[in-house]
């Protein structure tokens, strides 16, 4: 069990301040008023406390995904200098193998080790990569210390959702969780344009290193400020501990996400790695399932949570909401280059309205569900608004988009908003306390699993769209060129005039149509799971 060090320390004897928290979270601000001065001074200390902490947490949040954009701003120069520019993709893909393979085993060793070591082990990590990348004299280096980042990125985000659930009443979670939101947010806002100054200025090595004395701040915040019981055991830690389970999710998802992130890229998706990587990945997480049913003493990861209703509808709905919101946010930039020749910072301003959607949306949960206890009637209608976005830019972003029209896809980040702080309340609401921890680690997981699977379909589905529509319209000597080449680089079709280019570009964007029904489509799925949620009262 959290608890805050200090500023909970004076509630009456013989209650945590966890229990002190709770005690209130059915009172609210109303009923403050009518409480003694003595209880309401304590009640304001610790809620106090809850945010001295969170705000530390936030820290840790901004910087993780701030790193994310940094180095998507600076990957084409870091490649380029180790002569690698067609292996620039794996500074992401080497986070992203990273975080997914460890993520898993968060949750359990949280239980095992306490919340306070492993989010100490996260930023120690995360450090270790970003000072390897930084100093790294051969390129795989780099993207080493890129995986190893990935590892600590993972109980960064895992750790601190934990920790809120344990600090924080059931009806406050949301709103918590919606000030860890804006961070990410933030911190993958402000990433890009400062990974570009600083590559520019002093040198993208720097981009790695500078990280690691924030950590350092990050770590000594944690260790001044957070008091964690240890948990009580006697027994060997190390033998509770799943090895096998571990290894076999962990290979599992490598291998899947290998494959969705450089299928199309480094192999061709009708080729001898794509069987041998999907293969290989299923047959690992069947062996993961029957290690779980049927070895592990203690699972990493208990199946029979996945029985639980609201557990296994919070995971898909949260997937896929994320998903639609990915791809989109995927296209949303290549539509502005290609339509009207935009720059890549001019196009990623586009995404603005999104991010504040983000914000509003996670801000409108928590207050919703602050006040009434519901989250099912959200779950509902968090997909039905994100659509609003997704049908608007299928109908309306014909390639002569506006400043007012660019403002479409707001909704699209409210409804994930809501449907982001909506689904995680759903899936905690009626777990026992010793279940938390595993099934955060697991819809971390599934989430920045989905991340993954949310590009990987959107560039797909543009791929072959834009590939037919190319092929129906262009035809005679050269027209073959044209479309290898227009496939390839956006800056080709920025440079072209004239009828071809109109041909393109119109091309181009019946591709990105149907990167929109995709969205479209899971959005509504995520809604219709909504319905199987059940209904409970926090």
């Amino acid at each position: 069990m959290t608890h805050i060090e200090s500023d909970v320390e004076s509630v009456p004897p013989g209650t945590t301040g966890t229990q002190s928290i709770n005690a209130n979270s059915h009172t609210q601000d109303e009923e403050s008023p009518l409480l003694p001065q003595s209880d309401r001074d304590h009640k304001h200390k610790a809620l106090t406390g809850v945010g001295t902490i969170i705000a530390v947490l936030l820290l840790g949040e901004f910087i993780s995904n701030a790193d994310a954009t940094l180095v998507m701003a600076a990957a084409g120069r870091i490649s380029s200098e180790f002569n690698r520019l067609r292996d620039a993709s794996w500074l992401s893909t080497g986070y992203t193998l990273g975080l997914c393979a460890a993520q898993p085993m968060y949750g359990k060793l949280s239980d095992i080790y306490g919340r306070k070591p492993m989010l100490l082990l996260s930023y120690l990590l995360f450090a270790v990569g970003c000072i390897m990348s930084g100093l790294g004299i051969h390129m795989w280096v780099v993207i080493l210390g890129r995986a190893i980042s990935g590892m600590g990125g993972a109980g960064i985000m895992t750790i601190s959702s934990i920790i809120i659930t344990d600090i924080v009443p059931k009806r406050e979670v949301a709103t918590w969780r919606a000030y860890v939101n804006i961070a990410m947010t933030l911190g993958r806002s402000l990433g890009g344009p400062l990974g570009g100054w600083l590559s520019d200025t002093i040198g993208w090595r720097w981009l790695f290193i500078l990280q690691a004395p924030f950590l350092a701040l990050a770590a000594v915040l944690v260790i001044v400020k957070l008091n964690v019981e240890k948990p009580h055991s006697k027994e060997n830690k190390l033998a509770k501990v799943d090895f096998l389970g571990t290894a076999l999710l962990g290979s599992s998802i490598v291998a899947m996400t290998t494959l969705l992130d450089q299928g199309g890229k480094s192999f061709p998706w009708s080729s001898w790695w794509t069987v041998l990587l999907a293969s290989n990945g299923v047959s690992l997480l069947v062996a993961f399932v029957l290690v779980e049913a049927y070895v592990a003493r203690e699972p990493i990861f208990n199946l029979r949570i996945l029985r639980r209703t609201n557990v296994s509808m919070a995971y898909i709905i949260g997937a896929l909401q994320i998903a639609a919101q990915l791809g989109m946010m995927f296209s949303v930039p290549l539509y502005f280059q290609v339509t009207q020749r935009a720059s890549t910072t001019a196009a990623g301003v586009h995404l603005i309205p999104a991010v504040v959607g983000n914000t509003l949306g996670g801000l409108l949960a928590g207050i919703f569900i602050r006040r009434t206890g519901q989250f099912k009637v959200l779950l509902v209608i968090a997909g039905l608004v994100a659509g609003i976005s997704y049908l608007l830019l299928y109908l309306r972003w014909e390639g002569h988009s506006g400043f007012w029209e660019s403002l479409f896809i707001l909704p699209g980040g409210i409804g994930t908003g809501i449907a982001s702080a909506s689904s995680f309340i759903a899936m905690s609401a009626m777990l026992p306390a010793e279940e938390i921890a595993m099934a955060t680690a697991g819809y971390m997981l599934i989430v920045g699993f989905s991340m993954t699977a949310g590009v990987t379909t959107s560039n797909s589905v543009l791929g072959m769209e834009f590939q037919r529509q190319l092929r129906l319209n262009l035809h005679g000597p050269g027209s073959e060129k044209v479309i290898q080449r227009a496939m390839a680089d956006t800056n080709y079709i920025a440079h072209l005039s004239g009828h071809l280019r109109e041909i393109v570009v119109t091309c181009y964007v019946s591709g990105l149509k149907h990167t929109y029904l995709v969205s479209l489509a899971c959005s509504i799925l995520a809604s219709f799971s909504g319905l199987f949620i059940a209904r409970h009262q926090i």
